[in-house]
């Protein structure tokens, strides 16, 4: 589903990658099982995930990573959608490193997905490149873009499947409504 003009930028492309390792409503998960979601990472340069409980938590911060690029759209709340994120920042160990090529990093400490996808997300905010990240305006979606739109307008993953499935029930809305 994704094109070239959905990759983003740096370390938000995994970010991306990883969000739509489910397709809603039912779909397939990458994160199903232990054997798939380590491979997953394993493939995406990032730690395999230990056990279940992890795997548990690596799912509910993908979902937590997905309200907050819905939020990004403009069709969540932000507020409630950051500090979802508490839980997981709990979960990790971040710290400042000294990196000769570009000043000072977060970097994780515990090597974790987790840590490794928060430290991406700390990146992009200070590149100014996270609000573009976006997930799907059809509550059935969700799925991760970026938007590479001159004015940042980009709502639907794709116009020719969600936009335009959206508009013509906007459209069917408003003919009921009309007199008879």
């Amino acid at each position: 589903m994704s094109t070239p003009s959905d990759l983003a930028p740096g370390g938000l492309e995994l970010i991306r990658r990883f969000v739509n390792t489910a397709e809603l409503p039912d779909g397939p998960d990458e994160l199903r099982s232990l054997e798939t979601a380590r491979a997953w990472c394993l493939s995406h340069g990032l730690a395999p995930v230990k056990n279940e409980e992890h795997l548990a938590l690596l799912g509910a911060f993908r979902e937590a990573l997905r309200a907050l690029l819905f939020a990004n759209n403009g069709a969540g709340d932000p507020h409630d959608a950051w500090a979802a994120l508490g839980p997981f920042l709990a979960s990790t160990r971040l710290s400042l490193a000294v990196n000769s090529d570009r000043g000072l990093e977060l970097r994780p400490e515990d090597k974790g997905p987790i840590a490794s996808l928060l430290a991406m997300v700390y990146e992009s905010q200070l590149l100014g490149t996270w609000q573009r990240l976006r997930a799907c305006r059809k509550p059935t979606c969700r799925f991760a873009y970026y938007d590479r739109t001159k004015n940042a307008s980009r709502a639907w993953c794709s116009m020719a499947s969600c936009g335009n499935q959206a508009k013509a029930q906007r459209r069917r809305q408003r003919e009921k409504q009309l007199p008879a």
